[in-house]
């Protein structure tokens, strides 16, 4: 899969295996890879299982029909949230899609993510519940900084927004990026909708590796199995797109934010990881940067943290005697639902 995503082109290793094929489907519908994948081999693939290649190619017009309808979807969310003067920063995959990839079908994903000033949300939300968007789950005040949307379409399945207000339900993380930061060096989406504004490419970057070592103890779900891993090739291809993108002066202005946030651990992980797939071309001197030595990062710390880990270090994130009473109570007690 890497030596394809990475523009080679490799013979199948083993014609007269029939479990090759069906393992190599399953870890392509995990690494969210599979349009990519029809997308470099349907015209170079000779000698490769027709099977496979039909189940890629039906997956990629799955996807694009998908993609039709959520871009509508997300365009006149867009257009109606701007008409009470609010403008989303749209990150993560949706942003990608719009910016980085040929067509956006190639980036599989699930939903769109997308942060409005706190002080905005509870419009957000009542306006996205007119619009016919139910919230899933309701986590808590301090225990989740993000409300998850979604939407039943016509003939065309469910659409999911999450919401956020804070970039992360971690305390810890979340004061990490705000969203004046993010819509200051956002860029806009033309493609996508005139009211679009996806996060900078350096933003994009940085809240990349981030995300990717958040799944190292959170679970992402595919088919409704949890898997605990940071390394999905989707994630790790977006890195790679957005280190290409990257010019001279974004360089420097990623390794001042990367200091300035406590990032350089979490960045240069997940840099090495993307380079060790896709042989990404990245500056010696950023490496350098990264790695030199220096104190404990409390992100990375927290990255890598366990479960119960990662609660004390939002427990003490809080300020005040008050507002930790609140995040236990909050813990103990959650909401019914």
């Amino acid at each position: 899969m890497c030596a394809v995503l990475h523009g080679e082109h490799p013979a199948w290793p083993d014609a007269d295996n029939p479990a090759l094929v069906d393992a190599f489907l399953e870890r392509s519908e995990y690494h969210g890879v599979q349009a990519l994948l029809y997308e470099r081999l349907h015209a170079v693939a000779a000698g490769w299982p027709p099977a496979l290649l039909d189940v890629l190619h039906r997956q990629a017009i799955a996807g694009t029909m998908w993609e039709l309808r959520h871009e509508q979807v997300v365009a006149e969310m867009l257009a109606t949230l701007a008409q009470i003067g609010i403008e989303p920063v749209l990150f993560k995959g949706t942003a990608l899609a719009y910016s980085l990839y040929p067509s956006p079908a190639l980036r599989t994903r699930g939903d769109t993510d997308l942060i409005v000033p706190p002080q905005e949300r509870t419009r957000a939300m009542d306006t996205l519940a007119g619009m016919g968007f139910a919230r899933a789950l309701e986590l808590g005040e301090l225990m989740s900084y993000q409300a998850c949307l979604t939407r039943e379409v016509a003939g065309g399945g469910e659409h999911t927004l999450d919401l956020h207000w804070k970039i992360s339900n971690s305390e810890l993380l979340s004061r990490l990026f705000d969203y004046d930061e993010l819509r200051e060096a956002a860029l806009p989406l033309p493609a996508l909708s005139p009211h679009a504004f996806g996060a900078g490419l350096v933003h994009a970057l940085l809240i990349a590796c981030m995300h990717r070592a958040g799944h190292k103890q959170a679970p992402y779900f595919v088919d409704g199995v949890a898997h605990y891993s940071g390394d999905r090739l989707i994630w790790l291809y977006d890195i790679h797109l957005l280190a290409q993108a990257l010019s001279a002066a974004q360089w420097d202005e990623f390794l001042r934010l990367a200091r300035q946030k406590g990032l350089r651990a979490v960045c240069l992980e997940g840099i090495e990881q993307t380079r060790s797939r896709f042989a990404t071309p990245v500056p010696q001197q950023v490496l350098d940067e990264l790695a030199r030595p220096g104190p404990v990062e409390p992100a990375a710390e927290y990255l890598n943290a366990g479960h119960l880990r990662r609660r004390w270090l939002d427990l003490c994130a809080h300020e005040g005697l008050a507002g930790k009473l609140r995040f236990v109570r909050e813990l103990v007690f959650p909401p019914a639902t």
